[in-house]
């Protein structure tokens, strides 16, 4: 079983405007059951993070328990994001369940651990934020504007 500790701090934030929210959500709605996915783009300074933009991916796994966004279209992304002076955030991608990480999400969000890993339910559209820290993960506090 693999084990790992959820920390409390509140000493990260990323802010989505509410454009961005209804965005994420109806891409968790019209997705469903699959997996909806994406990447988030914008600056962070200190321990801040602030999305300029989101790009929504086709879940090449297809699956509604796990997520890949396409490698080709990734790498665009970010050459695009670094002409437009945007940086990789994190990622989004939607949960038949409550916005906690899976097992299968943990392991990958220790590949990226700079990266904010957002997670939205298609249960209620609740959703959490996250990013890998030492033995676990941390939960980031969403701020909309």
């Amino acid at each position: 079983m693999l084990r790992y500790r959820v920390e409390r701090r509140a000493d990260m934030i990323i802010r989505l405007t509410k454009e961005q929210i209804c965005l994420l959500v109806e891409e968790t709605r019209k997705n469903y059951p699959i997996e909806a996915c994406g990447v988030l783009l914008g600056e962070t300074k200190h321990e801040e993070a602030v999305v300029r933009k989101i790009i929504t991916s086709h879940n090449v796994l297809e699956s509604s328990t796990e997520f890949q966004v396409e490698p080709e279209e990734f790498l665009k992304v970010l050459s695009e994001a670094e002409k437009e002076n945007m940086q990789l955030i994190g990622f989004f991608h939607s949960h038949p369940a409550p916005p906690h990480p899976s097992v299968s999400d943990v392991r990958h969000m220790s590949l990226w651990p700079e990266n904010i890993w957002l997670i939205i339910s298609s249960i209620g559209y609740d959703m959490a934020a996250y990013q890998t820290v030492k033995n676990g993960f941390r939960r980031i506090e969403i701020e909309v504007n």
